[in-house]
């Protein structure tokens, strides 16, 4: 009994040499057999491949006969669950501070239990995590190894993010890609699934960290904790607020035809520092912040005066420094 040559082994395939066993039937008749011994390698996933083998009688050659098998070697499937996982294209708006926590659960949607990997950004490396962000492997659920198989049945992954002071009105999009742990260049791209995700981080709101209160996050825009109290009337006891609880910081005011910072700031009783403190989009060119018509500008009222604020609110003011970086 030989192997055809057409269409022959796969790479790395073993045929054992014959042997002869005696069938138990009482007759005492002997048959040969052979044994194919193959361990697909992580780039013939997805091939599929067809052994034949051809039996003939050695006093009569003439008399043969052919069988054939198919071997499937099963590619993974990256998938991300529908049941489990943020929805793709989901959008959500929050402000400084304030968690974007997604879960991700992958698996292997051809059930063969390959290990699924998720990456930050697309397969072409962009549009990655935002600064600050966090792709975190959160648990593994095991499946049975078969031979020497992965064995995995899902892994669960966080997206993590809280958005920064500097970083609000922008909107962010990001996204991420599952990939199975075998593939290989652009067999990742072809087996793989992205999910992208769009934040907006807005002005005006902030959330309370772990351990801060009103009067941290006053301190953080340069106000004072009463103003901060009379913005938020929800709030009935300013000292005992609740981590991750969003506060809103100010009124909002849209630039009008005529408008300059100086001038506002005189008229919602508040300083021009501050106002550049609370909006860190506005663009400042020689000590001086640019504004138009239609700009949405948050404002910080003070409620509290003393000469240093009314010196302020004169002309002079500080420049913005870098914002503080915040650990959650």
């Amino acid at each position: 009994m030989g192997v055809l040559s057409d269409p022959g082994l796969p790479n790395d395939a073993m045929v054992s040499g014959e042997q002869q066993v005696v069938w138990h039937n009482g007759t005492g008749e002997e048959a040969v057999f052979r044994e194919v011994h193959f361990t697909a390698s992580p780039p013939q996933a997805g091939l599929v491949y067809r052994v034949c083998f051809k039996a003939y009688e050695p006093t009569n050659q003439n008399n043969t006969d052919t069988f054939c098998v198919t071997i499937s070697v099963a590619a993974p499937v990256p998938s991300f669950d529908l049941n489990l996982t943020a929805p793709n294209g989901a959008v959500m708006e929050v402000g400084v501070g304030c968690p974007v926590r997604l879960k991700l659960v992958v698996a292997d949607a051809g059930g063969s239990g390959y290990c699924v990997d998720v990456r930050s950004g697309k397969f072409d490396g962009s549009m990655v995590v935002p600064p600050m962000g966090q792709l975190m492997h959160v648990s593994s659920t095991a499946a049975p190894m078969i031979g020497t198989h992965d064995g995995c049945a899902a892994n669960e992954f966080e997206l993590a993010w809280y958005p920064q002071k500097g970083q609000e009105p922008h909107d962010y999009e990001y996204c991420v890609h599952a990939r199975d742990t075998l593939c290989d260049g652009l067999a990742c791209e072809q087996r793989g699934v992205e999910r992208c995700y769009h934040v907006r981080v807005v002005k005006c709101r902030y959330c309370l960290g772990t351990g801060e209160t009103i009067m941290h996050a006053a301190a953080r825009y340069h106000t004072d904790w009463l103003q901060l109290w009379g913005a938020n009337t929800h709030i009935r006891n300013p000292d005992s607020v609740p981590s991750w609880s969003e506060l809103v910081l100010g009124p909002t005011y849209t630039v009008q035809t005529g408008d300059t910072l100086q001038g506002i700031s005189s008229r919602f009783g508040t300083t021009l520092g501050a106002i550049l403190e609370a909006n860190a989009d506005i663009e400042v060119v020689d000590n001086q912040g640019l504004i138009v018509p239609g700009d949405k500008l948050c404002l910080l009222p003070y409620v509290c005066w003393d000469d240093s604020i009314l010196s302020s609110a004169a002309g002079a003011h500080t420049p913005r420094e870098a914002p503080p970086r915040v650990e959650f």
